[in-house]
């Protein structure tokens, strides 16, 4: 694998697999669902109140924890919409420092023009020979903790609605792109 040094293997798919269940076994999470599609496989999954994809693109040697908030139809997503197009510095200031952190990715959902919600992700290394349960968890924890502050964020600006918390019962779409 290129950027490797020589002589350090790499984890199949299959013993990542395998240790990713354990793992998730042994932490705090629920409803753990596997997938393996034809691009991509992984694991939704529940830790606390919020689903999260774990998911790995085919032929890669790195996963991604990724939790995606999503505002309903209607007054949320027209009144952040109408937030983000002004293109007010301070806004856009407020949305990246209470949406991501020093260890977590930042990534806004667009539908058409709308803005319609944010993914929060970090990125793990389950191929590499000294992952852990601890990486594991670490990723669970920081992006659910990086998502709960932009929600109660969100949520001083435009009042309050539920956030989904039912975990997808189909393959996830792409999270890169």
């Amino acid at each position: 694998m290129p950027g490797m040094p020589a002589g350090i293997p790499l984890k199949t798919p299959d013993t990542v697999k395998q240790e990713l269940r354990e793992y998730l076994g042994e932490i705090d999470v629920e409803d753990i669902q596997e997938f393996d599609g034809e691009g991509s496989w992984g694991f939704w999954v529940r830790f606390g109140e919020y689903p999260i994809l774990i998911e790995n693109l085919k032929d890669t040697r790195y996963m991604v924890v990724a939790l995606q908030v999503t505002l309903p139809a209607g007054e949320p997503v027209e009144r952040l919409t109408a937030l983000y197009q002004k293109n007010d510095a301070q806004f856009n200031y407020e949305i990246l420092r209470n949406f991501s952190s020093p260890i977590t990715g930042f990534s806004r959902i667009f539908d058409g023009e709308k803005l319609v919600g944010f993914t929060v992700s970090r990125y793990l290394y389950p191929f590499h020979p000294n992952f852990s349960i601890r990486n594991l968890d670490a990723a669970l924890q920081a992006v659910v903790s990086v998502t709960s502050v932009g929600v109660a964020y969100l949520k001083t600006l435009l009042g309050e609605w539920d956030l989904e918390k039912k975990l997808p019962r189909t393959e996830p779409g792409p999270m890169y792109g």
